[in-house]
């Protein structure tokens, strides 16, 4: 098939915990994306600039906010500069891209996990991201309790984690019509398969 002319940029994410498949899935769909259209990016959530990289850092090493408010915001800010700097002008040149987490695991980590007002967590999501939500967005659902990690964000509860399925469960109830669910404890090649499936069909609608 003949690659696709994109008047417009395509923004997709893919979402679940950490050991589910999502950078494996993440290279599959670009390395197909790449013969299909003329640019595709990938990038990562927090990071994917020099400042979204430091604070990636701090967040997963050096040190530990006492606020879950405070943690959120370091996310918050990482995500600005990423969306500003990165994916608004990649989406602007009719770019496909590719995002490990965006705006979603806010609402399931950081309002779900830890307990935030889930509409404090929208609003200050919007703003950072001017309104540009994903046009499809995958869920990878598995085992809701993840191997463990030697990172801080990883290491918690098993009530931590059913919490953050809960938000995830919730965000697919509330805006059905962006979300894809795959069980993630298919091969990979089936779960492939079914994103491979999605993509297709939104790209032969743009």
């Amino acid at each position: 098939m003949g690659r696709a002319v994109m008047t417009s940029g395509l923004l997709i994410s893919l979402e679940g915990i950490d050991g589910v498949g999502k950078t494996t899935q993440i290279e599959r769909i670009c390395a197909w994306l790449r013969d299909r259209v003329d640019e595709v990016l990938a990038v990562r959530e927090p990071g994917g600039t020099p400042l979204g990289e430091a604070l990636r850092e701090l967040i997963l090493q050096r040190v530990e906010a006492q606020s879950s408010l405070a943690e959120f915001l370091v996310f918050a800010a990482a995500r600005a500069e990423l969306v500003e700097t990165v994916v608004l002008p990649a989406l602007a040149r009719g770019a496909v891209v590719v995002m490990d987490r965006f705006i979603d695991s806010s609402v399931s980590y950081q309002a779900f996990g830890h307990g935030l007002a889930v509409k404090i967590v929208d609003q200050i999501n919007r703003v950072v991201v001017h309104e540009r939500t994903p046009d499809l967005t995958i869920w990878l659902k598995g085992d809701p309790f993840p191997m463990a990690r030697a990172d801080r964000v990883e290491e918690r509860d098993a009530q931590y984690y059913a919490r953050v399925e809960q938000g995830y469960q919730w965000l697919v109830q509330q805006e059905p019509q962006r979300w894809l669910v795959v069980d993630s404890r298919q091969s990979p090649d089936e779960v492939f398969g079914l994103l491979q499936e999605r993509i297709e069909t939104l790209l032969n609608d743009m």
